[in-house]
């Protein structure tokens, strides 16, 4: 991708260098599918991604759902700079917006019916064993602690504030899953099984996350 300068990501072409990941997550399946059965027959009138990086899961969530209005956050003015073009590029400027804020900061009372989320998930451990081909990308965008579990915790704990009453909230945690169900073994996490398997992928509704908030904010602390 860093030599064309494009990458394709739930069939949409995209802008792609050097100021955020490659676009490559599993979501873009869910994506295509609608989020079915997920969203089953909710409405969704307003969607979040949040650690959007190049913007290309809240940009595609928008274009494959002309009706949605569409939030996409980063604490990265490169990789929001970059994410602002590709909303130029594919023309949804009228429905998207590109927000800098250290997850939710920046939209206190702003609630979603959908949160879409691949946020860092990568322990300090894995990043050291990376192939050379993530050397050219953000560390900023792929660590997240010992665990990889630091900023999956605190969506989990500030999500329900920023969720409607039937809200779901989607993260990507990757190879970091075991570690969260380990962590959380109560939590009611449902894992996509995508064409390929389980990616580390967990669907949850706001109702769950409440009705689990104190054993979540408990973990979260640490």
């Amino acid at each position: 991708a860093y030599l064309t300068g494009k990458a394709w990501f739930a069939g949409l072409e995209f802008l792609s260098d050097r100021r955020a990941l490659v676009p490559r997550s599993p979501i873009a399946e869910l994506i295509q599918a609608g989020f079915q059965p997920w969203l089953d027959d909710r409405e969704v009138s307003r969607a979040l991604d949040l650690c959007t990086g190049s913007g290309c899961i809240g940009i595609a969530m928008a274009a494959h759902n002309p009706d949605w209005q569409v939030d996409l956050i980063d604490i990265s003015e490169p990789a929001l700079s970059l994410a602002r073009e590709n909303i130029a590029y594919q023309d949804v400027g009228d429905r998207v917006r590109a927000i800098a804020s250290d997850l939710f900061a920046a939209v206190e009372g702003e609630r979603y019916d959908l949160i879409v989320s691949n946020p860092p998930y990568v322990t300090e451990a894995e990043f050291e064993a990376l192939p050379a081909e993530y050397g050219h990308e953000p560390k900023l965008g792929l660590t997240a602690g010992s665990d990889g579990l630091d900023f999956a915790l605190r969506i989990l704990r500030e999500a329900p504030d920023h969720l409607t009453e039937e809200g779901v909230l989607i993260v990507e945690v990757g190879e970091s899953e075991r570690a969260l169900v380990e962590l959380l073994p109560e939590v009611p996490f449902n894992w996509v099984e995508f064409n390929v398997g389980q990616m580390g992928v967990f669907v949850i509704d706001r109702a769950d996350l409440v009705q689990y908030g104190d054993l979540i904010r408990s973990v979260a602390k640490r």
